[in-house]
Formats: structure tokens, sequence, C-alpha cells
């Protein structure tokens, strides 16, 4: 559905993607396996255009969750692949997932489930890049390269898995998902800088209004 205009949610297997409409569509994250018949149905009966008009996949982070469709997505649209440099070598199979034993167990587990074939990106982002109208804002602590990408026109920002959204509260990934949690604190605390209307999360419905609010009373949790 369009959450506001624009930018819709798809809601893809196991996590969340969206669509960002322009000229050129950009898609932020691909959902696990299987997900990609359901973006191309989307693109093609909700929004009237061709996946091939799909230019830029930005990946929020490496999680298997978030990238098990991108190497059908990028066949499908010969979009450029963006990601930060830090998760860059996850998604290329250059590196094997970090972090706790179960998540490992994991990663090994989809891989073979669903013949996951690793993708090199084509676009190495850094904090402070610009793609499209949205700034890249690296916020390590998740993974390495975790990124949100802040929109100051229309005050929007695409969280990935830094941030969910349950029972009117802003929360975290969760102790067992931060490998790094005063890396994730100092990405919070940049966060709650900017001017922030509507939140799009990778798991849960987004935080549509009075986003920043909301944001500075979890960081007092933390």
């Amino acid at each position: 559905m369009e959450i506001v205009p624009g930018i819709h949610e798809i809601d893809t297997i196991a996590a969340r993607s969206y669509l960002v409409v322009g000229d050129h569509l950009t898609l932020i994250d691909t959902g696990m396996s299987g997900s990609s018949s359901k973006i191309r149905d989307y693109v093609k009966n909700i929004v009237k255009r061709d996946i091939s008009d799909i230019k830029t996949i930005i990946i929020t982070h490496h999680h298997f969750d978030h990238i098990g469709s991108l190497d059908k997505l990028k066949k499908l649209t010969k979009a450029k692949v963006a990601v930060h440099k830090d998760d860059a070598d996850y998604i290329s199979g250059e590196k094997s997932q970090e972090g706790p034993v179960f998540m490992k167990f994991m990663v090994k587990l989809f891989k073979i489930i669903s013949r996951y074939k690793p993708v090199e990106p084509d676009i190495f982002l850094k904090d402070g890049d610009q793609m499209g109208e949205y700034q890249v804002i690296h916020t390590p602590g998740h993974t390495k390269g975790s990124i949100c990408l802040y929109n100051p026109q229309n005050k929007t920002m695409f969280a990935g898995d830094n941030l969910k959204y349950v029972k009117g509260k802003i929360e975290g990934p969760g102790a067992s998902l931060l490998p790094e949690p005063e890396k994730y604190k100092e990405s919070m605390e940049k966060l709650v800088k900017l001017d922030i209307e509507v939140i799009f999360c990778g798991h849960t419905k987004p935080v549509t209004s009075h986003a920043s609010e909301k944001l500075r009373e979890y960081l007092k949790t933390l």
C-alpha cells in the first residue's frame, strides 16, 4: 500500500520492502527468497509500471531476510545494487555471517533452502552520500554496515532493522541482535538530531507521525 505520496510498502516474505516512485523506481530491501514475484506483481498491478523501471536497489543491511530475492530482482530489473561498503562483502559472499551463533546457523540454513546466490554490489555507500532525495546515514550496531535513508524534504526515513514500532512505541532490534551495542547507541544519537515525521521499519508497521519525538523517548531507554 502507499503509506505517504510516492512511497509504497510491500509486505514481502519475513521483512518489508519499500518502493520509492518517481521518474525511476527505487527499491529498498528485497525480502527473503520467493519475494521477487510479489514485488514484480505489485509494481505491475498497483503502481502500473514495468519491473525494469526499478533502476536502483538499496540494501539497508546484509541479513538474509533483506537480501534473499536480490539475485533474482537484479536479473529482472538490471538495477544497480547499492549497499554500505562495510556490508558489501557479506552480500558478495566474500565474508560469512558474523554475530550470535543462532544467526550464523540461520544464515547457513537459509542458503541451503533458498539456494541464495551472492550478488556483487554496484554502488558502495558511505555516510553522507546522497541517493536521489535521500541522505545515507551510517548506523552501525545491528550490522557493521547498517544504514538509514533520510529525506529532509518530506521528513521520511527508512530505518531497516535499526528500529521497530510496537504498541505505539519505538523499540530496537533487541540485545541478541546488537553485536555492537555502544555503536548502536551512537547511531541512534545521530538520528535524534534529525527532523523526522515518518519512519519506515524493516519488520513492523511504520511510525506515521511525530517520529522524532518518539525516537527521543526511545533513546532515553538505551
